[in-house]
């Protein structure tokens, strides 16, 4: 979940407990809590590698959570010169393990038993950027804070639709599902895994994934929709060259009604030297460690460098976005020239020029 909802969702916690002791520093708590967790970011300020290593890591970790609550609230104690650990203790507490509960109904996976082991969660309910489910936070808590008198029940009650909306998603989910379980039904190869991924701008649009041994099959469904959507591709230009409104547009033909479905097939390798060879680097372990439906995206050769390139289609948007993108280089002795995450490559490139 983005920044900006975990912060909101950590201050209505603390208005819907509304310690009077702590007077607006259990506000301040609450605040501070809920956007605590995502002070990771500060990894990516090393390199892509390190911050997809590491975020929603230690931060996240359940196991670690009551720890960091003893210490900030110790720290709020003692800023704020309110001898109320415990008051501040519940705040912080409920505000950390919010953020985690909001991040796993997310598809991008997070570490909640860090340091322990480094198995990646995700319940796939909710995109990480959902507007309504922002919006159920944030009216409430504009109203709150004019209406002090019932601050604390319209909190409360901002937190029983945010419950709702979720099992609302959750049935969304569990319809698409059954669809991608329907596909597969169809296909002569062995089933692995079957997914669909909360998709933006709406709870009815999911991305289904199907993976056998040799593909991963994906589809884009609208579970509201009953009449089929032109595609919208713009020929003459590349999608980084898309404006707003133009990828609004593209997006919106890409989700179809649940009888009109087209699957693509990808491959999730490619019968080629260099590919083996990539699988047996560092980084590609890494790579795959992080990624969910990782498929080779192009192999190519040329002025005796050969390029190997993994994406993962759970972040893939066709003629939108394709971040996350892998690359593997190596000469013709074979010898590893480099490795990495493309928007790393071409941010390097950007600073030697």
């Amino acid at each position: 979940m983005d920044s900006f909802t975990h912060s909101l969702t950590g201050l209505v916690v603390a208005r819907a407990i509304e310690d009077k002791r702590l007077g607006n520093w259990g506000s301040i708590a609450g605040l501070t809590m809920g956007l605590f967790p995502d002070s990771d970011f500060i990894l990516g300020l090393f390199n892509h590698q390190f911050y997809i290593q590491y975020h929603r890591d230690f931060t996240h970790s359940l196991i670690l959570i009551p720890f960091y609550s003893l210490l900030f609230s110790w720290l709020f104690k003692k800023i704020s010169r309110r001898d109320h650990f415990w008051g501040f203790y519940k705040i912080c507490l409920t505000a950390l393990l919010s953020h985690v509960i909001l991040d796993l109904l997310t598809s991008y996976g997070t570490m909640i038993f860090s340091p322990l082991f480094e198995k990646r969660f995700s319940w796939d309910i909710i995109f990480i950027i959902d507007l309504i489910f922002s919006g159920i936070i944030f009216l409430p808590l504009m109203i709150s804070i004019f209406s002090k008198r019932w601050s604390r029940w319209i909190c409360r009650g901002s937190i029983i639709l945010l419950t709702i909306y979720v099992l609302f998603c959750l049935v969304q989910h569990e319809r698409a599902v059954g669809l991608a379980e329907d596909f597969s039904k169809n296909l002569n190869e062995e089933i692995l895994q079957i997914a669909a991924l909360p998709q933006p701008l709406s709870p009815f649009r999911w991305a289904n994934y199907i993976e056998t041994r040799r593909n991963i099959f994906q589809g884009f469904i609208d579970l509201r929709r009953s009449e089929v959507a032109l595609h919208k591709q713009i020929e003459t230009k590349l999608s980084s060259e898309l404006s707003f409104f133009e990828r609004l547009r593209v997006l919106n033909s890409l989700y179809q009604p649940h009888l009109e479905v087209k699957y693509r097939s990808w491959p999730k390798m490619q019968d080629s030297p260099w590919v083996e060879k990539a699988l047996s680097t560092e980084g590609t372990k890494f790579y795959f460690w992080f990624a969910r439906f990782p498929v080779v995206r192009s192999v190519n050769s040329r002025d005796g460098r050969h390029r190997v390139e993994f994406m993962d289609l759970r972040f893939l948007l066709p003629d939108i976005r394709a971040p996350f993108v892998f690359y593997v280089e190596f000469d013709d002795s074979g010898k590893l020239l480099s490795e990495g995450f493309v928007g790393d490559e071409r941010r390097k490139k950007d600073r030697e020029i």
